[in-house]
């Protein structure tokens, strides 16, 4: 059977700093430019943080709005932005900066991220062989996620259903079951560098990992990415099995390849996956592929 042409998602900062890579974009302007250049080198898809020019967090509706209306006003690139996750708050409450902006057209995000289980988010340093921290907790509870996905429904936005590691993806199956997903279903599988313990490996066996319990639908599609590790080690591999492929400066620096830009990320996997004879989806195909109303 033909493979789908490749949907590549830009992973455009997360919480990356720049002392290790100055491109790393923080404000709303900053991200419209970067998703510009990185459509324009094959991506269709941007998962950004709203952040202020000195890197700190932007979790207000105000700071979305603007991030979102600077990505649209710059491409079609599909957006999928962070759900403001402060410590303790509510469920509401963290993705309040999303259902605030959905009213209006240019300022809706096109998926809503949905993480899908709980899990202890603390870095491990191994080079000093000792934790970061030892109290960062994801405390996520399947009425959580209920809440989530109901939202999703009523607002016609498609979810992003995020996995980092079996437990997850099989919770995503109960998902599926009790009908609170409309399919085509997208999922994004956050496999993790040495220091990310939380998700699978970012490897080719901790990718297959992740595959061996995906339940086996036609109506699934699968971005993988590598948080804390080079997400170009585990990238043929999706490729080959069929999936599709994350990238970018929020998961890793890549000072291997010297001080890249994200559009160079892209560029980097667009150029692979056309040499392994698949087609990179444009953000309007890919809008079919991941099941964007």
């Amino acid at each position: 059977m033909a493979l789908s042409k490749l949907v590549i998602e830009v992973k455009a900062n997360e919480g990356a700093a720049r002392d290790a890579n100055p491109h790393v974009p923080f404000t709303p302007q900053e991200i419209g430019r970067d998703a510009a250049a990185c459509r324009e080198a094959g991506a269709a898809l941007v998962h950004f943080h709203v952040r202020h020019a000195d890197g700190s967090p932007d979790t207000s509706a105000e700071g979305t709005a603007e991030a979102i209306s600077e990505v649209r006003a710059h491409s079609d690139i599909l957006v999928l932005p962070a759900a403001a996750n402060a410590p303790g708050e509510t469920p509401a409450g963290r993705i309040a900066n999303l259902l605030d902006t959905a009213s209006d057209p240019t300022t809706r995000t096109d998926l809503l991220a949905v993480e899908m289980g709980a899990v202890n988010l603390d870095r491990y340093d191994a080079a000093q062989g000792r934790l970061l921290s030892e109290d960062r907790l994801l405390a996520n509870d399947h009425a959580a996620i209920r809440f989530y996905l109901e939202t999703a429904l009523r607002l016609q936005i498609a979810p992003y259903l995020v996995s980092f590691n079996v437990s997850w993806t099989r919770s995503i199956e109960v998902a599926l079951d009790l009908g609170l997903v409309e399919p085509p279903v997208a999922i994004g599988l956050i496999l993790g560098g040495p220091g990310f313990v939380a998700a699978h490996p970012a490897t080719t066996r901790g990718l297959e990992a992740h595959l061996a319990f995906l339940p086996d639908r036609a109506d699934l599609t699968w971005i993988a990415c590598a948080h804390g590790a080079n997400a170009l080690a585990i990238a043929a591999a999706a490729i080959e099995r069929g999936g599709h492929v994350g990238i970018g400066l929020g998961d890793h620096p890549y000072r291997e390849l010297g001080a890249p830009t994200n559009a160079e990320l892209v560029a980097v996997v667009a150029e692979l996956a056309r040499a392994m004879g698949r087609e990179v989806a444009t953000a309007d195909e890919a809008r079919q592929i991941l099941g964007v109303r």
